[in-house]
């Protein structure tokens, strides 16, 4: 039998001996791990550097799986609580009056600008949107699609050659739930159209998934688009493809519902909306750099992104009211590629949606509903446009209908 007391000195040794490796261990963390490389945010989610090659100064987040970079603040816009209590004591916001909106705006008459704007629409057959292609006034409107389908997200290349949009005119017919449509991507080729007045759409994407959301760079070289499968519809994915919906790549798999993304002019950047950090914020993916960059970071609701060819500026929506049932609190605010000098474009009590940005960023088209066309104190949504700084604003819409998710 072994002797017991014999034992019992190396027993004591080893009881020992943990702690001093354990303060050993601890003194290495100090002096190996740099300070600040380690940090919390306010949800508890770790942030990790270093940043990739080419993004903004930051730090690195493994946010559910997707390593995002968070930008330092430079202290500009909206975006805590407290922030925005003080913006709403505006006497704007504090109005108990309908406000005005008629005499604020010019009406647009001239294409000064030669723009091809293409809208969804359901002006020629009510309850059925179809795809329409117009200028800068209004005017000079063609219809692109004709189907008994529901046809959305339009979106045109730099020189006009192909009119991209998602329709679910190849469903099954008998599938009378718009919410188990199986949608795809189409696009019109416009030399054909012109041509001959109308042309047969080219489909892209072919499979039993729901697609929507599309947008393409200016040569139609690259396109991105949201995949929603039905199996899963809480968790579409964002994709990344060639113009002909070739060599698809995820980019984005994370809490995209109600996400709309919108690719540069020049191909090389995608902005969308995401749940991410459990705050709907704006995102940046950069393609050549492979990284993702959180451009807003901030607790107030923001949707809707657009970008302009070069990717210096990105203009969305704020829900200054919290929810998207409070309408009249959705105001247009830009900032640049690496989320500084968020500024706030619009400031009035109109819903102010789905703005497009011309290729230099100076000029935004966007949707509105500060027009009373029938004098029943009914504001009717309109299509507007004016400069990155919310002046010289003119009306585009010469009609009530319904018009909106306008592209140039």
């Amino acid at each position: 039998m072994a002797d017991l007391k014999q034992t019992q000195p190396e027993r004591d040794e080893l009881f020992w001996l943990f702690p001093v490796l354990l303060v050993v261990v601890i003194i290495a963390i100090a002096i190996f791990v740099k300070p600040g490389s380690f940090k919390l945010t306010p949800a508890g989610t770790s942030h990790v550097g270093p940043v990739p090659a080419g993004a903004p100064t930051g730090q690195l987040s493994a946010v559910a799986g997707e390593n995002v970079v968070i930008p330092v603040g430079d202290g500009t816009g909206i975006k805590n609580g407290e922030q925005l209590v003080a913006l709403l004591q505006d006497p704007i916001y504090q109005s108990e009056e309908d406000p005005i909106g008629e005499g604020t705006y010019g009406e647009s008459t001239t294409n000064l600008h030669n723009w091809q704007i293409v809208v969804r629409s359901d002006m020629e057959a009510e309850g059925n949107s179809d795809i329409y292609l117009l200028d800068e006034t209004g005017y000079n409107i063609t219809r692109l699609t004709t189907w008994d389908s529901v046809e959305s997200f339009p979106a045109i290349t730099g020189d006009g050659s192909r009119v991209y949009f998602v329709s679910d005119r190849d469903d099954d017919p008998n599938n009378s739930n718009p919410f188990t449509k199986n949608t795809e991507i189409y696009y019109i080729d416009m030399a054909n159209f012109r041509a001959n007045g109308t042309a047969e759409p080219v489909r892209l994407t072919y499979n039993n998934e729901t697609d929507y959301g599309v947008s393409v760079s200016n040569d139609g070289s690259r396109m991105v688009y949201i995949s929603q499968t039905k199996t899963n519809p809480e968790n579409p994915v964002l994709i990344l493809a060639d113009g002909d919906a070739n060599n698809g790549k995820v980019i984005a798999d994370t809490r995209l519902k109600n996400s709309i993304p919108k690719i540069s002019g020049n191909g090389k950047y995608v902005v969308y909306n995401s749940f991410l950090d459990g705050e709907m914020d704006i995102y940046l993916y950069d393609v050549d750099g492979d990284f993702t960059v959180n451009l807003t970071n901030s607790d107030i609701p923001e949707y809707f992104p657009t970008i302009n060819f070069d990717g210096s500026v990105i203009v969305y929506e704020k829900l200054l009211g919290i929810t998207p049932q409070t309408e009249d609190l959705i105001e247009l605010f830009a900032c640049n590629r690496d989320g500084s000098n968020e500024r706030q474009i619009t400031m009035n009590r109109f819903a102010d949606t789905f703005p497009t940005l011309s290729d230099d960023g100076q000029w935004i088209v966007f949707v509105s509903k500060r027009w009373d066309f029938s004098g029943d104190n009914h504001d009717d949504e309109a299509m507007f446009y004016m400069d990155i700084n919310g002046q010289n604003l003119m009306k585009i819409t010469k009609d009530p209908f319904y018009q909106e998710q306008p592209d140039m």
